[in-house]
């Protein structure tokens, strides 16, 4: 029977000392993916979602109006700071459904709020009724009876982010 094959004699393998470099950057590059794939590449920072507000007036007050969010937000990681400069009120947390689920938008409004010498109420609705802020999702900013926000004062209205402590976004505004 023939062999079919040849052994050479000329060839020559990896040196010892550069198969195990070639282990150990093998090995390191494994550990590092894994590393990537387990705890991601963000850690567990928390990122604020950005989207920015429209203003139109309604009877008694301001109506803010969302653009698109930058990510999924629920209500429920928001809150809403008023400030005059002098004075300031936050609502927190926004996720009480005062209609019951008797109507397809979700609603809260929060108990009056003192800013300065002004009561504020503030009126939430969420269209798709889903619990998150999306695109034309508003909050409507309203003062008691016999008052109006002032055109000398300049107020500024935020969205904030509760897990980050920033804001997602803000409007200044005058009566």
């Amino acid at each position: 029977m023939k062999k079919i094959w040849a052994i050479r004699k000329d060839a020559e393998a990896v040196s010892p000392v550069i198969a195990t470099i070639l282990m150990v950057a093998i090995t390191v590059v494994l550990a590092a993916v894994l590393y990537v794939m387990v705890l991601g590449f963000g850690g567990t920072s928390t990122q604020t979602p950005t989207s920015s507000l429209t203003k139109s007036t309604v009877t008694g007050g301001d109506k803010f109006t969302f653009a698109p969010m930058s990510k999924d937000t629920p209500w429920s990681d928001a809150s809403v700071l008023l400030s005059d400069g002098a004075n300031s009120y936050t609502w927190t947390p926004l996720t009480t459904d005062l209609d019951n689920g008797t109507t397809a938008k979700w609603n809260h409004i929060a108990a009056t709020a003192n800013l300065g010498t002004l009561k504020v109420n503030l009126s939430i609705v969420d269209l798709a009724g889903n619990g998150y802020i999306n695109q034309g999702d508003y909050i409507t900013l309203t003062v008691g009876s016999g008052q109006a926000f002032s055109n000398t004062v300049t107020y500024t209205v935020t969205i904030m982010h509760d897990p980050s402590s920033a804001a997602i976004c803000h409007l200044d505004f005058q009566g």
